[in-house]
């Protein structure tokens, strides 16, 4: 046997073990692999659920009390007080208003400008108790034969609310005017010769006589007040 023959055989014996080597490192390097993942497993699962946030974290304790953000108000929320066992307090009765036999009524003085005149009416309260004049009091006009006459009542100003005390006072006025218009005659028509007036949701009427010239056919009425006017 020839030198080159000897190494024609012994050739495929040195590839077979070159492919048994590579084979060998590729195994160990699939095992290298394999054992740096399963230590990586087992660290991930024994580290505990894991909270993603953003923004710093805090730098203090973590068991205290939470700070209340800029702008926001926070109160302690406190239980209901528990009764007390006293008994409450009944509600005082609404005060009834003014009906018109409650009522007296009287000329309060007047003051005129520019052909109109303006009536102060008192209204007293003559009973023992309390009541109310709230807004505006009913008028009317009457010939001598109590006859109501075609006259337009206009609410003069703001609506006001009175409590009388007993014996107290409450005033009213009502603005007339004394130039005829020109369908009428002078005296302007119709003629009165008494106003009736009635407490708001009261029914009847008290008289207050005199001439009462309501030119234009209408007069303006204001509300009740408390403050005595500086022409009554």
């Amino acid at each position: 046997m020839t030198e080159n023959d000897t190494g024609r055989r012994a050739a495929p014996q040195v590839r077979r073990a070159a492919r048994l080597a590579a084979l060998l490192v590729a195994g160990a390097a699939v095992v290298a692999v394999g054992g740096a993942g399963c230590t990586s497993t087992n660290q991930q699962a024994g580290a505990g659920p894991t909270v993603s946030a953003t923004g710093s974290p805090p730098t203090g304790p973590t068991s205290g009390p939470a700070t209340p953000a800029a702008g926001v108000t926070s109160a302690p929320v406190t239980a209901p007080a528990r009764p007390t066992g006293a008994p409450a307090r009944p509600t005082p009765a609404a005060i009834p208003g003014c009906r018109t036999t409650d009522l007296s009524v009287a000329r309060a003085g007047s003051s005129g400008h520019m052909g109109s005149e303006t009536v102060y009416l008192a209204l007293t309260n003559r009973v023992g108790r309390r009541c109310v004049l709230a807004g505006f009091p009913g008028v009317r006009l009457a010939d001598t034969a109590g006859r109501v006459l075609p006259v337009e009542v206009r609410h003069h100003l703001a609506a006001h609310r009175v409590v009388l005390a007993p014996g107290g006072t409450a005033w009213t006025a009502v603005n007339l005017s004394h130039v005829p218009r020109p369908d009428e005659g002078a005296p302007c028509d119709p003629p009165a010769d008494a106003l009736w007036l009635t407490p708001p949701g009261g029914s009847g009427h008290l008289a207050v006589p005199g001439s009462w010239s309501a030119c234009g056919g209408a007069v303006d009425v204001d509300s009740f007040t408390g403050s005595r006017p500086p022409a009554a």
